[in-house]
């Protein structure tokens, strides 16, 4: 609904501090509510000025950012590393005040890598359809911005329950739910799909995650979840371990059938310089407990995402599966 959409609209002006001397630069579809509510309408909403270039190419981008003052633009974690690998020695526009990602994870490596190229802060925030966009996000400075959390709650109430909607103590691993005036009211024509999606007034996001001192963490969504001998196993955590090697440029972790344990962990990923299936199941195995470490590494040429960036979790497993060997 409308207000749905202007209550988030405010909320994000709000959050960010966004003024009439705010320049946003908008690099998401305008089809996608990151674009639209984000990028547009929050920067609207608050007078400022927004850039919509008719096509949008990482190379144009730190020209074209400069040229017209950009204080601040909002992605997803794979455009944002496009954007890097496309910086010029003229550096940041000076006006850029923060950068912000959203749409999927953003690993601790990246969010390095961004703050030293942007030259500002980095503020990963969490949102999606039915929230009207933005759920939480990492505050500006002087707030602290946590690396691995998607911040703190924004404009709506976050909480965390049990398998039956049964609240969960601050600390505690469960469902991530939500509620407040940006929150949808239902889905249309489809009163089955609004009864599932609910606990009460609370709307059932499907992530897993835990809230620790005020903060958002999130392990990943629950139909995504590895089940390797009764053990729930989280893709993001062996993902984000992945992305920590030198050589791998895009990972994606999911399950492989196997008689014994149910699932075992498998991984596909993409390099930027050789190595090998045996080299990265090494690494995992020296940072991840043994039932979470890969039994199998795929070696792909690229990882299809959406046009926000999320990975393609089932066609990567669908594809790599029906293939030959990994290395």
């Amino acid at each position: 609904r409308q207000r749905n959409l202007m209550a988030s609209t405010r909320t994000i002006a709000a959050h960010y501090r966004l003024n009439r001397d705010d320049v946003s630069f908008c690099v998401m579809p305008l089809f996608h509510v990151h674009g639209l509510v984000a990028s547009a309408f929050a920067a609207l909403s608050a007078g400022g000025t927004v850039l919509v270039p008719l096509r949008f190419t990482p190379q144009r981008f730190w020209r074209q950012a400069r040229e017209h003052g950009a204080t601040w633009l909002s992605a997803g974690p794979t455009l944002h590393q496009m954007i890097l690998d496309a910086a010029d020695q003229a550096g940041p526009p000076p006006t850029l005040r923060f950068v912000r990602s959203c749409s999927s994870a953003l690993s601790p490596a990246l969010l390095d890598r961004a703050e030293s190229s942007y030259q500002v802060p980095m503020l990963e925030a969490y949102g999606m359809t039915e929230a009207s966009h933005q759920m939480a996000s990492n505050p500006l400075p002087p707030a602290p911005r946590v690396p691995a959390s998607v911040g703190v709650p924004t404009g709506i109430e976050i909480g965390v329950v049990d398998a039956d909607g049964g609240a969960l103590p601050a600390g505690s691993l469960g469902e991530v739910v939500i509620r407040g005036p940006g929150v949808m009211s239902g889905y249309v024509n489809n009163p089955g799909a609004t009864a599932e999606a609910f606990f009460g007034d609370w709307f059932r996001t499907g992530d897993r995650g835990v809230l620790k001192d005020g903060y958002l963490y999130l392990e990943g969504r629950l139909k995504e979840m590895i089940i390797r001998g009764g053990e729930n196993i989280s893709p993001a955590e062996i993902e984000q371990v992945l992305l920590s090697h030198p050589a791998v440029a895009d990972a994606v972790c999911f399950g492989r059938p196997d008689e014994k344990y149910g699932e075992l962990v498998a991984a596909a990923v993409t390099l930027t310089q050789d190595a090998e299936a045996k080299a990265l199941i090494e690494h995992c195995r020296e940072r991840l407990a043994p039932f979470k470490v890969p039994a199998t590494i795929y070696i792909v040429p690229q990882i299809p995402r959406t046009a926000t960036g999320k990975v393609q979790r089932r066609r990567v497993a669908e594809h790599v599966l029906s293939g030959p060997d990994a290395q």
